[in-house]
Formats: structure tokens, C-alpha cells, sequence
């Protein structure tokens, strides 16, 4: 693995966590991992009394996931939950994150999804990768052309382009779910359970891999080193 850069689009705080084992692998080869969530997970309360502190809460869990998975820089644009809309003016700021983190790689979601904020996500990331390289709006930061873009989750129409072996890495997961504890009850989970999954999986010698796409159709068996086509 030659990327000393990565950028991972998630479109809610914990989103990101699907590839966790991945971002985990990843920074264990000293790969700068950043993770750029534009929502602030307003509406991800499952108690009413919950509604004026779950932004504070969710913004704590992902700190705590941060140093669980090793995620290196997190930056949140802090727009409200089912309101991430695909204008002029938020199209911009992700172009500028894509300058700004100057990645090698960007994982993002794929076009299939039910929920408004990953449908945005996946577009609002798409086009302003590409956009990012170009020499327009140049406020925004220098150009700078991302080699790759890969999808993590929200892929139907296809089987994954590549399994990565993260076996080593895939008790993260489970540990850094653990963290999420305002979502536990959307899971139907708890902590304990969490962190128990988490040990039997690293104790296990059953292989797991993880699913990318990439957004054009290629297929091999590992994650693309810069240096080849």
C-alpha cells in the first residue's frame, strides 16, 4: 500500500465506522486517514429527551471512535440532519475538504440508499472530487487531482470490484460501534455486547473481508497502488 492520504466521506457520524477495520489496516501503515461528516446528527436521538444534547453526545462518540479506529484528522461541516442539500454553496465546501486534505484516494457512499443525507453525500463527493482537480474556483485551495474513488457501502447493482482481508483489523468494528452509545438502541445493542462481539472476533481465525466499488467498473483483489493504472 503506497497512500500516504485518504479521505472518507461519511454522511452522518458513525457512517464512516462500515469500514472502520479498513481505516484501522490503513493507519497501521501510516496512512494520514481523514473523515469528513457534513451533518451534525441532529436527528439521531431515539429518546425525546435526548433532542437538545444529541449533537454534543454524537460529537463526543466520535471522538472516542477516532482513537479506537485511528483516524488521524475528522472534519464535520455541521449541517443538520436531512437537510444536506446538493447546492452551489455546500458543492463548495466539499470541494475545499478535497483540497484541503489533499487525498490520494477518496472512499465515499455509493449511489443506492434510502436515506436523503447518503444520497447527497455520494453526489455532493462524487462531482467534487473531480471538480477539486480542476483549475476553477481557486479561493477554495489549490487543484488537486485524487487518483481514486472508491465506494464503501451503498453499491446493489454489482458484486464488489475488491475484498480487502482485514482480519487482523475486524474486532474494530465491533469496538468502535461500541463507542456509538446513542445509537445502541436504533441497533437493538448494547455496549457489552459490542465489546463482546469485539473479543470473539479478534480471538477467531475466520477470515473477513470488506467490500469496495470502485465508482468505474475494475476488479481485482486488492486496494490500487498509486504507482499503476
Amino acid at each position: 500500500m503506497d497512500y500516504k492520504r485518504v479521505l472518507v466521506f461519511g454522511a452522518h457520524p458513525d457512517d464512516e465506522l462500515g469500514m472502520s477495520p479498513a481505516m484501522a489496516l490503513m493507519a497501521s501503515r501510516g496512512v494520514h486517514v481523514a473523515v469528513c461528516i457534513p451533518t451534525n446528527g441532529s436527528e439521531g436521538y431515539p429518546k425525546p429527551e435526548w433532542k437538545d444534547s444529541i449533537v454534543q453526545m454524537r460529537a463526543k462518540e466520535m471522538e472516542e471512535a477516532d482513537k479506537v479506529v485511528g483516524i488521524s484528522e475528522r472534519i464535520c461541516l455541521g449541517i443538520e440532519d436531512m437537510g444536506l442539500t446538493n447546492d452551489k454553496e455546500t458543492f463548495k465546501r466539499f470541494i475545499k475538504v478535497v483540497r484541503d486534505v489533499r487525498p490520494d484516494v477518496v472512499f465515499t457512499h455509493g449511489p443506492h440508499d434510502n436515506h436523503r443525507d447518503h444520497l447527497a453525500t455520494h453526489a455532493l463527493s462524487k462531482e467534487a472530487t473531480w471538480q477539486a482537480g480542476q483549475p476553477v474556483s481557486t479561493d477554495l485551495g489549490e487543484p488537486w487531482r485524487t487518483r481514486y474513488l472508491i465506494y464503501y457501502k451503498g453499491v446493489q447493482d454489482r458484486q464488489p470490484d475488491i475484498q480487502l482481508d482485514v482480519t487482523e483489523f475486524a474486532h474494530i468494528r465491533y469496538l468502535a460501534s461500541a463507542t456509538q452509545v446513542s445509537q445502541h438502541t436504533l441497533w437493538h445493542r448494547t455496549r457489552e455486547d459490542f465489546e463482546r462481539q469485539a473479543e470473539e472476533v479478534r480471538k477467531s481465525d475466520a477470515q473477513v473481508l470488506e467490500s469496495f466499488w470502485f465508482s468505474e467498473r475494475m476488479s481485482i483483489p486488492y486496494l490500487p497502488p498509486l504507482s499503476g493504472e
